[in-house]
């Protein structure tokens, strides 16, 4: 077998648990070396091989760990993959991969000059249904495509006790957090859009951040394409709805 990838995982929440530990240990191609805890050890008795560091800084100054999934608040995830590439690691951020279009350049510049390699974590573009979707689209049965609309409906009217989603730090709100995914779908489909225009609201009470998000992408062609994900919305409308030629 060839070596596999050494690699360590910032956090171990929900998107640890559940979206990257498990694929890490069952890929022959990789290995879950380390995880950072900082009080509970859940990783440690689910995985007792895996090393369990108290805090980010000690995983990444261990020097056998070659890759650094970075799943940690939003609003930390330029700091520390700039952290991580200083140490000499490669680097697979979750969504949002940066506050800024700034911040994201700056981070891969600095990848490059460290000779290592950065990228979006984006599981969504590989959901099933998203798929069916871009085959029927890709097999011509639509014909031209006029207007698509993709959306993600949840009904949450209370406040979430995850703060770094609901306190204004940077990159919080609905458009930081299910924004990504609708976005990444869209591109990975029909690339970059001519233009653009967004509208964000804040309607739950109490809320501080963004709970709705609509952005319009026009393309070539004429085709419309609209992206909304809303927390009040009780009763789910489809997912997907595009209508062609």
């Amino acid at each position: 077998m060839q070596n596999q990838i050494v690699t360590g995982i910032l956090s171990y929440g929900m998107s640890g648990r559940i979206f990257h530990a498990p694929f890490i240990e069952t890929n022959p191609n990789f290995k879950f070396y380390a995880v950072t805890e900082r009080s509970k050890k859940k990783a440690k008795e689910r995985y007792p091989a895996v090393i369990s560091y108290d805090a980010v800084d000690q995983l990444l100054n261990d020097p056998a760990i070659e890759l650094v999934i970075v799943n940690t608040p939003n609003n930390t995830h330029f700091e520390f993959a700039k952290k991580a590439l200083e140490a000499g690691k490669h680097v697979l951020v979750e969504k949002p991969f940066a506050a800024t279009s700034a911040e994201a350049k700056e981070v891969f510049t600095l990848a490059k000059k460290q000779g290592k390699n950065i990228m979006a974590y984006q599981n969504r573009r590989w959901d099933t249904d998203f798929q069916s979707i871009k085959s029927v689209v890709e097999s011509g049965a639509l014909g031209n495509l006029i207007e698509v609309h993709f959306r993600f409906d949840r009904f949450r009217r209370e406040i979430s006790v995850k703060g770094f989603k609901e306190n204004p730090l940077p990159a919080s709100g609905l458009s930081y957090d299910l924004g990504p995914h609708l976005l990444d779908q869209i591109i990975s489909m029909f690339g970059k859009p001519l233009n653009w225009s967004k509208t964000l609201g804040v309607f739950r009470h109490d809320s501080k951040v963004d709970d709705y998000l609509n952005i319009h992408l026009i393309y070539p062609r004429d085709l419309n394409v609209f992206i909304t994900a809303n927390l009040l919305v009780a009763n789910p409308l489809p997912a997907f709805v595009l209508h062609g030629t």
